[in-house]
């Protein structure tokens, strides 16, 4: 062998035992780095301890468990060791985590440095439920007050949380199901409770829950996670120990929309229709506006899921529907929904106005059928309007056959000729005072300002109005509104007066249908839902004009 070869195999030797060192160092290195729970299986709700032990002084990487756990408390122990001289130093990660399911979670390797953790694996279990019949001193309790509602109908949901030791705190989850809307109904009602010799603090929450459509539904279970004094007795400085506990998940068997129902469906365990009919006058005028007031309310039910309130078609007459108003409350542990709407009624004719039935019909989930509240019928005498009577002045005439009439007598003295021109004089003066303090009176009324706060009373514009957009007359219309106020000249000016967006909006789209040849489609359904409500002007002076901006003109001066 010659001295070149035994150096090439001296070298292949050393770049052997180089490799073999260094995987034994990295194998050394990984070995370093390990990761364990405390348990291999626990329960939702409860929290398992993940242990992570390097030599290294870097930070694991815990975001990896973010998508399975919450992670609720950390905490860091470092361990010096001196062995045969040398020192060694093993730093000691621990983390609470909380699953957030069920089932076997698999764990990814946690980055520690340069150096990853084994996989590992933890067994969830559903959260255990406990009871008082097995001593537990907190257990949950729910009740639903019917598991075959129909779609769209309340269910009363209570939540009942039984504890018979002293909690810290704690935190109660709130229902939940795929397709279902929950609701929670006032505020928790706290009592007590004795069960087997045994006495619980009591809090009950109640909910309304709904399906939206039909068929099987799931309420899944509530839990509870919360902190016992230790012994029973808790201070200012104590931790407490952990408990949990969790319900029964209930299934609801939901019930289609029965084919005899009414449209709009309306399931409610109670509907009352009322309105003020019965105060409106017996006799009106034609032109004068009768306010109609009709009110829906029903138990079981939130006001949005109530039908829109309407009227029937009045003959000889016009109705304009107001805004609604909506209301929700609670009354004795029951969802109440209450809906209410004004509609001006204008007579446009003398006669008789007959205010036909008002009804509502919905389902009856105490019979489980179809009703109809009806409100009767109401008969209203309708007068011409009062016409301003102008007094003639008649004036004999002459007539050359017949004899001048002899003046009455009277008791009066003659005045006698020394005291009748100084009276001639005083008349005159007087007569003359009379003309100037009319004269200033009218030039004082064309120089103020009138108030324009207040539109003209509704009988002025407003038949007028419901008569042109019955009979879609864009152009009769116009007229009709420019009588809201006098001073406008044209469209543009009254839609600058106006406060209202909506009407201001309206206005422009009735000039721009009339003059600039847009589609008149729509117009009349916007003018009629804009002037519903009794405009009001906007005041002239300069400050209020600087407040609001002006609404660019249709045709802009170039």
């Amino acid at each position: 062998m010659s001295s070149g070869e035994g150096k090439v195999i001296a070298v292949r030797w050393l770049a052997m035992v180089l490799l073999l060192v260094c995987g034994m160092l990295s194998a050394r290195a990984s070995a370093e780095v390990r990761a364990w729970f405390d348990r291999s299986s626990v329960s939702m709700g409860e929290t398992v301890t993940l242990n992570i032990e390097s030599a290294t002084t870097e930070q694991p990487d815990f975001s990896a468990l973010e998508k399975d756990f919450r992670i609720s408390a950390r905490s860091t122990n470092t361990q010096v060791q001196i062995i045969n001289g040398a020192m060694a130093r093993t730093n000691l990660w621990a983390v609470a985590l909380e699953p957030l399911h069920e089932g076997v979670i698999a764990v990814a390797p946690i980055t520690v440095g340069n150096d990853q953790t084994a996989p590992l694996s933890l067994t969830v279990k559903p959260m255990a439920r406990g009871s008082a019949a097995a001593g537990d001193d907190v257990f949950l309790e729910v009740e639903a007050d019917t598991t075959t509602p129909y779609v769209q109908q309340q269910v009363a949901y209570t939540v009942r949380l039984f504890y018979a030791v002293s909690l810290l705190e704690g935190n109660l989850d709130d229902p939940s199901g795929t397709g279902l809307q929950v609701r929670r109904m006032g505020e928790d009602v706290n009592y007590s409770r004795q069960i087997g010799g045994r006495r619980y603090n009591v809090v009950e929450r109640r909910y309304a829950i709904s399906a939206d459509h039909s068929g099987s539904a799931t309420i899944n279970a509530v839990s509870f996670r919360g902190r016992v004094a230790a012994g029973g007795r808790g201070g200012f400085f104590s931790q407490g120990s952990p408990v949990s506990t969790g319900s029964e998940a209930i299934t609801l068997d939901v019930r289609p929309v029965p084919a005899s129902a009414p449209q709009p469906w309306t399931p409610a365990q109670a509907l009352r229709l009322s309105d003020n009919a019965a105060q409106l006058p017996a006799q009106v005028k034609v032109g004068d506006a009768l306010e109609l007031t009709v009110t829906a309310e029903a138990t079981g039910l939130s006001a949005e899921q109530l039908p829109e309130l309407s009227l029937p078609a009045i003959a000889g007459a016009e109705v304009y529907p107001d805004q609604e108003t909506r209301d929700t409350a609670i009354v004795d542990g029951k969802l109440v929904g209450k809906r209410t709407r004004k509609f001006a009624i204008l007579p446009q004719q003398p006669g008789t106005l007959n205010l036909p039935e008002r009804s509502l019909s919905w389902w009856n989930l105490a019979t489980d059928q179809a009703q109809r509240s009806i409100l009767p019928a109401r008969s209203i005498t309708v007068v011409a309007g009062a016409a301003t009577k102008v007094a003639e002045t008649s004036t004999p005439r002459a007539d050359s056959s017949q004899a001048p009439a002899a003046p009455e007598a009277h008791d009066a003295p003659i005045a006698s000729p020394g005291y009748w021109r100084p009276l001639a004089v005083l008349l005159a003066v007087l007569w003359l005072a009379t003309l100037l303090a009319g004269y200033l009176w009218a030039r004082r009324g064309r120089s103020e300002p009138r108030d324009e706060t207040d539109p003209e009373p509704v009988k002025l514009w407003r038949p007028a109005l419901a008569h042109a957009l019955t009979r879609s007359d864009l152009s009769a219309a116009r007229r009709a509104l420019l009588r809201l106020n006098p001073k406008s000249g044209d469209l543009h000016d009254l839609a600058e007066a106006l406060e209202d967006p909506d009407q201001r909006a309206a206005l422009q789209a009735l000039e721009r249908a009339l003059y600039r040849g847009d589609s008149a489609e729509g117009v009349v359904a916007q003018l009629r839902n804009a002037f519903a409500r009794t405009p009001k002007l906007r005041s002239t002076s300069a400050a209020s004009r600087a407040e609001v901006p002006k609404l660019a003109p249709l045709y802009p001066k170039t």
